[in-house]
């Protein structure tokens, strides 16, 4: 793999990249390589069978053929530099004929050689000046041979010069239209390979957008679920408070209705900041993204804040929240997302849980995590619905005193544990309760 990379590299510096130069240019790049080499070797086998005029042609076709490819690659000249090799080689064939014993010699097959090189490597514009050229120079060499047989001496010093003359250009001919063969096949199978890594590119391209709008529906619906939600479920206990205050304002209650009353009032306006606290939350990470402060964390801290931010909750269900956990533990979290997950949970497994209940939380340590289990002994979550609990398809939910939530409490602990690198999941059963799991590195092992 290595050596052939180091191939392409060496080829493209000799005949140009394909980002620069057309499979044209590069072709004729190449076919003047390949005829300097060649112009070499005849210049070595003339001089073994005493063609000495014909070294002189070949010694100053190479430096011609050097400017040209000199002008074409570095410069880029290409159709100029592919009219000045059309021009050298009718030059040199003429040259050969004269002077390489004519229609007896290898020339008018070094025609074909040539006007094959021409055809490849030239804009279409110029195929029909290259078949008129080479017709009427062929014929026209031909007819003059004819017509002035002695004109075209036979310059070969023996019968074995000539037919040697001949084998090498046959074999150079036949080298000539291997190597470019070879280049034209390499180069197509290229350009098949990089079509085909380009249509696989597109194709994960399409893919990756087709995701991303199938992502961006998914959370516009989201969005809209959420303010439909929102507009109906906050509305509601907002108006209940004003309803309550303005009782209250009208001082028309007996002493014990007033507790009744204030103590309702506080209950909803707890929901109701738990609920914008939540959403205030979510809307933050939709649309500014999400900072992570990731630290050790006191987990009976947080798990004591919770407890008194629920307490009330609690004490009117005659619900015993219950945890045993060293105040030395830390997991590694951030501290805000921690507190609104925790709270979240715990509200919830009281929500749920019948009057006399008990929510247990414990601490398990699963190699260098913290396995965080809080269980309850309530009402369960159906099996229908435990594939939706952590997206907004599981709706508006009533607990067993109808208190009412929307369903955002889950999702948001979702993707908190998602960017805390931690995981959370569950186990339910109707009628028997259910348990929340948060797993979380540990700060000290």
């Amino acid at each position: 793999m290595g050596d052939m990379l180091n191939k392409n590299v060496f080829l493209d510096k000799v005949i140009g990249g394909r980002s620069e130069f057309s499979m044209q240019n590069r072709a004729f790049n190449f076919v003047c390589v390949v005829s300097f080499l060649i112009l070499i070797f005849c210049i070595f086998f003339d001089a073994f069978i005493s063609q000495w005029l014909m070294i002189c042609v070949m010694t100053a076709l190479l430096g011609v053929l050097a400017v040209i490819y000199y002008f074409a690659r570095f410069k880029m000249l290409y159709k100029p530099g592919i009219v000045a090799y059309a021009i050298c080689s009718y030059t040199a064939l003429i040259i050969n004929y004269k002077y390489n014993s004519g229609i007896n010699g290898p020339t008018l097959f070094l025609f074909f050689v040539v006007f094959h090189l021409l055809i490849v490597t030239s804009p279409s514009k110029y195929y029909k000046i290259w078949i008129f050229l080479h017709i009427f120079i062929a014929l026209g060499l031909i007819g003059y041979e004819y017509f002035n047989p002695d004109a075209v001496p036979d310059t070969y010093p023996s019968r074995y010069g000539r037919f040697l003359d001949v084998i090498a250009s046959y074999l150079i001919g036949i080298l000539f239209f291997f190597l470019k063969t070879r280049y034209l096949v390499d180069y197509y199978n290229g350009e098949k390979q990089l079509a085909e890594e380009r249509a696989i590119a597109i194709e994960k391209q399409n893919e990756q957008i087709i995701l991303q709008n199938q992502e961006l529906e998914r959370v516009n619906e989201e969005k809209d679920k959420m303010f439909s939600i929102v507009s109906h479920d906050l509305r509601s206990p907002i108006d209940t408070i004003l309803g309550f205050l303005e009782v209250l304002s009208a001082d028309i209650l007996e002493p014990d209705e007033k507790v009744e009353i204030e103590t309702q009032l506080r209950d909803k306006v707890k929901n109701t900041s738990e609920l914008i606290l939540n959403l205030l939350f979510w809307s933050k990470a939709q649309m500014n993204g999400v900072t992570v402060s990731l630290a050790p964390v006191s987990l009976m801290d947080l798990l004591d804040e919770a407890r008194t931010f629920l307490l009330s909750n609690a004490a009117k269900k005659s619900i015993k929240i219950t945890y045993n956990i060293s105040r030395e533990t830390e997991v590694v979290a951030d501290k805000d997302m921690l507190r609104i997950i925790l709270r979240n949970i715990i509200g919830n497994a009281i929500k749920f849980t019948n009057s006399g209940g008990e929510v247990a939380i414990k601490l398990t340590q699963k190699g260098s995590d913290a396995e965080i289990s809080i269980k309850d002994n309530g009402i369960g979550i159906p099996v229908a619905k435990q594939g939706e609990m952590f997206s907004l398809k599981s709706g508006t939910t009533f607990g067993t005193e109808n208190e009412k939530g929307i369903g955002l409490g889950l999702m948001l602990c979702k993707e908190f544990m998602g960017y805390q690198n931690g995981k959370i999941w569950f186990e339910s059963e109707e009628g028997k309760g259910s348990t929340f799991y948060l797993s979380l590195p540990l700060a000290q092992l």
